[in-house]
């Protein structure tokens, strides 16, 4: 059986989380990564990254914009990072279907050099 948490102590948990994205010197990222864990576009988040509201992380400052991807490959997986580099939330599967953690429309594969926007980004506690 799962353990399950009140949304007080979910947002209290998700405040840490945005305050650790926002730690380091820089703003954190967003990296779209394929199978092997090559990134294929690193998107700048805003700072402060969110707000944390009824056990979520609605990120701001949308659209993000990486104005040109890296490399070319089926975004499977996802993380995000704080400005120093280090990883904050790792294992975010990435897909075209409700069931991934970052849904991309109309496909999940990306071309080197083209441009790669996120409209709208949040994260639920658990």
């Amino acid at each position: 059986m799962p353990v399950n948490y009140i949304v007080t102590t979910i947002t209290g948990r998700l405040q840490v989380v945005v305050s650790d994205i926002d730690a380091g010197a820089t703003n954190g990222s967003l990296d779209l990564l394929e199978a092997g864990g090559s990134v294929l576009s690193t998107l700048s988040l805003s700072r402060p990254c969110g707000i944390v509201a009824g056990g979520q992380i609605i990120f701001s400052g949308m659209s993000l914009i990486d104005p040109a991807a890296a490399a070319s490959g089926s975004a499977v997986a996802a993380r995000i990072s704080d400005g120093d580099g280090n990883a904050i939330i790792t294992g975010l599967t990435v897909g075209t279907g409700s069931s991934s953690e970052i849904v991309m429309s109309p496909t999940n594969f990306i071309t080197a050099g083209q441009t790669v926007a996120i409209t709208a980004a949040t994260i639920t506690g658990h």
